[in-house]
């Protein structure tokens, strides 16, 4: 995806809403587009003007997370550096309210990576994937997360269901990956995970679900392009279909086809 709008940059949070993707930015702009196979693709931009900190700052509006609030009210967006989540409208132009996560043994640039709506309340999930954090009325719990990986995004399936985008950093680049999220006796785990195809700059940092008219699964992903000349904004579609088992989690055999994206917005 391309624009000569820079707020298109820094993807770092993708759900659909109403047919359309909705992504936040790491410099806090929120990105609503169609989906390529829409007649005449189009994509709107606006400012998050109230939040944490100074407008315009990456420190102080470096969104990273988003989901739906459980209780209708609107779009729950999680801030790393200034670690707190924030409850936005459906228009995004009012903050009704914000939770402090007090955070500060997190690293600056490694927060609430990712967030699910867990009724009647959210989940929070650490980069770091070893810690999960359930949020209801501000009251904050810590339990254990064991991703074996870190976490890049998480979302949830229309089947309810929680799935977890993995990324990894090595000797040759990012890999990344996807793995159902459970429950456990001690708090949750990562199921088996399966590769994500990527280019060597790619960073997956968005993921929305969709069921298809086939009953499988439709995987979306956004890349965050980190404001680098050498990095895309892509999104990509990956189709899945469960294995026929009763946890219906992934297998490493899975056959995953990479989708042509068609048009772009």
């Amino acid at each position: 995806m391309r624009t000569h709008d820079p707020r298109l940059h820094g993807l770092s949070a993708l759900a659909i809403d109403r047919r359309r993707f909705l992504a936040v930015t790491d410099l806090g702009a929120v990105v609503r587009f169609d989906p390529p196979t829409a007649t005449q693709p189009a994509a709107t931009l606006q400012d998050l003007r109230i939040g944490p900190g100074p407008f315009g700052k990456k420190w102080a509006r470096d969104a990273e997370s988003l989901a739906r609030d459980p209780q209708g009210r609107g779009w729950w967006v999680g801030y790393e550096q200034s670690h707190s989540l924030w409850l936005y409208g459906d228009d995004f132009l009012h903050a009704l309210t914000s939770i402090d996560l007090n955070r500060p043994d997190w690293w600056s640039n490694r927060g609430a990576e990712g967030l699910l709506a867990e009724a009647p309340g959210l989940l929070v999930l650490a980069e770091n994937g070893r810690e999960a954090m359930p949020v209801q009325d501000k009251r904050i719990d810590r339990i254990k997360l064991d991703a074996g990986a870190d976490v890049a995004d998480a979302a949830r399936a229309p089947d309810g269901s929680a799935w977890l985008l993995l990324r990894s950093k090595g000797l040759h680049g990012i890999s990344q990956s996807i793995a159902r999220l459970s429950r456990t006796s001690y708090g949750y785990g990562a199921g088996p995970a399966w590769p994500v195809p990527k280019g060597f700059f790619d960073n997956y940092e968005g993921m929305a679900i969709e069921r298809l008219a086939s009953g499988d699964l439709r995987f979306w992903l956004v890349s965050d392009d980190g404001h680098r000349i050498m990095a895309r904004t892509l999104l990509v579609a990956l189709d899945y279909a469960p294995p026929a088992r009763h946890d219906k989690s992934p297998a490493h055999h899975t056959g995953l086809s990479r989708k042509p994206s068609g048009k772009t917005p």
